[in-house]
């Protein structure tokens, strides 16, 4: 959940160009930062650097509150400075600069609305105040989002259940990793390869320990399993009432969570100018190098910076080309350029099902002959997930070829012949299942072929069942996360079909144990049924462009 994602670390770069080019004479002027320290009410004192423009106006004011030191937000605060606004950037409680102790999210809140209220009585505060950051402080915006008058979330989301349990299966690389990272204070206390081998720990209340010690939250949030009171307390995202430019990223573990508060606003007050922008970015450095075009394509993070200075300061403004300045801004992958829409999914996307069957059939035409494909799945040997929507490095889009001779999965392809197809919008699986286990998973995934041979990962998902009846199918439906993608001519679509993707999701041990104290791994035999009364399907997004013969199928 670090802020070091793609989109993240070319902003700092092309917001310190855009100082240089827009305030030359002012490139060796050298100011001192002044710190506060807030206090709290409990007596806590938070560690605050202060950016203020010189003069004896009344600014409005970015706040950026952040758990990895303020220091790293020097540029974009003195990027914003320069145009006449305010920025206030804090150590959370219990780091760096900050006193108190640490525990993820459950202080953020209180203390950022303390923080709030210590702005708005500032001499040089106009009482207006935007949040702005990525992943947890983009946290920070949503815990106090009904008292922000602007915010700019940045491959976040506002429901901490979201991001540890996306569809109740927990995110054992993204958390764990995360967790211990962060409880140690330092990346370079824990190797790689501790880090790595953690993942296969069990039982999973160990597993911190084997990198660097007991880890109180990430205790509850293993114990936690279910959206309980714990959950509730930690879900901000009804809190939204401020205008919103939410930017996410296809392939960015928030990305679910993101789309559900978007639409969540959207319920709220239909009428909003909120806006959403969800580009080719990931939570890290990509597994397979791609940037689909450039800036030029994908858009510069310095003009949005230019148009959040516009929003800030109540004045109109669109969002830069080459966006579309529409509600929904959502970019094409393999196309390289944004479609723009006022509804989601967006007015060109039909979801259509694709059904399966034996000898890898994948066909908008359902079998006439109806049966079952087995597989089984053996949680001591998990099927390995690359890439995709994980925290870290080699996420993303990554190479899925040495998966490919594994026997514990069921695939499915269709060759793209001579128009692309466009997917935009959710992706979902309807699936006739069984299993001899009375508690496992299925995961399903889409991928692209290329004429090459490489195969990519599209998009993946998973459900947990419980309390199945041996043998005894059951038909259930997955969330497969959405995308923005077009395959194209000569390529194929694949779609696999197992029940792990480890370690993005923790493996389901297939015994109905507890998952902090489970430990003993039993392998199942599973069921896929096609046809009849029983078909399976991939539903996929596919979408039909109005004003370009790109993207029909």
């Amino acid at each position: 959940m670090k802020s070091s994602s793609s989109l993240l670390r070319r902003i700092i770069p092309l917001l310190i160009s855009l100082v240089l080019l827009s305030c030359s004479s002012k490139k060796n002027e050298k100011s001192k930062v002044p710190e506060v320290r807030i206090k709290m009410t409990d007596g806590v004192e938070l560690a605050t650097d202060l950016y203020i423009p010189k003069g004896k106006r009344k600014y409005p004011t970015i706040l950026i509150r952040t758990p990895y030191n303020k220091q790293a937000e020097a540029a974009t605060a003195k990027g914003f400075r320069l145009f006449n606004i305010a920025v206030v950037v804090q150590d959370v409680r219990g780091k760096n600069g900050s006193g108190g102790e640490f525990y993820p999210f459950a202080n953020e809140r209180s203390d950022g609305l303390e923080t709030l209220r210590w702005i708005r009585k500032q001499p040089w505060s106009d009482g207006t105040v935007c949040g702005w950051g990525g992943s947890y402080v983009g946290v920070t915006q949503w815990a106090v989002a009904d008292s922000l008058n602007l915010m700019f979330p940045l491959l976040t989301g506002g429901n901490l259940y979201d991001f540890v349990y996306p569809d109740s299966l927990f995110s054992l690389h993204s958390a764990l990793s995360w967790g211990v990272i962060n409880a140690s204070n330092s990346e370079n206390k824990i190797p790689k390869d501790k880090l790595s081998s953690m993942m296969s720990v069990l039982p999973l209340s160990a597993a911190d320990d084997s990198a660097i010690k007991d880890v109180r939250f990430l205790d509850d949030w293993i114990t936690h399993e279910k959206a309980d009171e714990y959950w509730q307390a930690l879900n901000f995202r009804n809190l939204g009432r401020a205008q919103m430019v939410s930017i996410a990223g296809w392939y960015d573990i928030f990305l679910k969570a993101q789309l559900d508060d978007f639409i969540a606003a959207e319920k709220r007050d239909s009428g909003n100018s909120n806006k959403i922008i969800i580009g080719p970015w990931c939570h890290g450095s990509q597994g397979e190098e791609n940037d689909y075009g450039g800036t030029k394509k994908t858009g510069n993070p310095a003009k949005l910076f230019l148009y959040a200075k516009n929003l800030l300061k109540g004045r109109k403004a669109q969002l830069p080309k080459p966006l579309r300045d529409s509600k929904y801004n959502l970019f094409v992958m393999e196309r390289n350029e944004y479609v723009g829409s006022d509804i989601w999914p967006p007015s060109g996307t039909k979801i259509t099902p694709y059904y399966i069957g034996p000898e890898g059939y994948l066909s908008k035409l359902p079998l006439n002959s109806s049966g079952s494909l087995k597989y089984n799945y053996d949680p001591a040997d998990p099927y390995p997930s690359l890439g995709g929507t994980i925290l870290g490095d080699g996420v993303g889009p990554a190479r899925q070829n040495s998966n490919v001779t594994r026997t514990d999965q069921l695939v499915f392809e269709m060759k793209i012949n001579d128009k692309p197809l466009t997917l935009l919008g959710p992706i979902s699986a309807t699936l006739w299942v069984s299993s001899d286990a009375a508690c496992t998973d299925f995961i399903t995934g889409i991928q692209d072929v290329f004429p090459d041979g490489k195969i990519i990962n599209i998009q993946e998902g998973g459900v947990r069942l419980e309390k199945t009846e041996k043998g005894v199918p059951r038909q259930t439906e997955i969330s497969v996360w959405s995308t923005g993608y077009q395959l194209n001519p000569g390529h194929r679509l694949r779609v696999f079909i197992a029940s792990s993707w480890h370690p993005r999701y923790n493996r389901n041990l297939n015994n109905c144990q507890p998952l902090a104290t489970g430990y003993e791994p039993v392998t199942a035999a599973q069921s896929v049924y096609y046809g009849d009364k029983m078909s399976s399907s991939i539903n996929l997004p596919i979408f039909e462009d109005q004003n370009s013969n790109k993207g029909n199928y």
